[in-house]
């Protein structure tokens, strides 16, 4: 797709979810479903994805489970969001605020829908519900997505069995910016990621 194409197209489905909302604000009935469904999903999808690449193997089995259970999830929050607006940790907490940027994080299948989440997850970031880690990893992701280098070093491809950092924009620099979004030094990172693929 043609990228100002694709710039415009994201544009327009934020102010359609914006523009969804109305006026209403969800119940203490919506927020407790909303949140009750928020730690189901986010449960799903850490099951999935449980030694998902470990000893440098991809299963094929396990990918497809892991695009059907993000793809389910995907759907459920875009619908959330249309109508109520991102939520808030005033509104449902925390853990379940952190589970709907995992849910965004892993819609890999509707790259729209992620850049549209982006502005809201800075707000988020910026209110104090999510970590500067957070912002970092789905601006990386999109980055990747879009063919271009990432900016904080968080993601990573596997190639020939062995997981490596995907291109980073002036990566002589990439630890001040980490260190401006919270985030320990890249060296430290790497090895924390080595350490949980290394594990049984």
């Amino acid at each position: 797709m043609n990228r100002s194409l694709a710039t415009a197209g994201t544009i327009v489905l934020a102010f359609v979810l914006q523009g969804c909302r109305g006026s209403d604000q969800p119940s203490s009935t919506d927020l407790a479903e909303a949140r009750k469904q928020l730690e189901t999903r986010i449960i799903a999808d850490q099951k999935v994805r449980e030694a998902f690449g470990a000893g440098g193997r991809l299963d094929s089995a396990q990918i497809v489970a892991m695009m059907r259970t993000d793809s389910a999830n995907t759907a459920w929050l875009k619908s959330y969001v249309a109508r109520w607006g991102w939520p808030t940790s005033a509104q449902i907490g925390d853990s379940a605020v952190n589970a709907a940027f995992i849910i965004v994080q892993h819609a890999t299948q509707d790259t729209a829908f992620m850049r549209s989440m982006l502005p809201f997850i800075t707000e988020s970031y910026r209110r104090g519900d999510l970590k500067g880690q957070d912002v970092a990893l789905l601006t990386d992701r999109l980055a990747i997505k879009s063919g271009k280098p990432q900016i904080y070093g968080t993601q990573l491809s596997f190639k020939e069995g062995k997981l490596v950092l995907d291109p980073i924009a002036d990566s002589a620099h990439v630890d001040e910016r980490r260190q401006t979004m919270g985030m320990p030094p890249l060296s430290v990172y790497l090895h924390m990621i080595d350490s949980v693929m290394r594990s049984p």
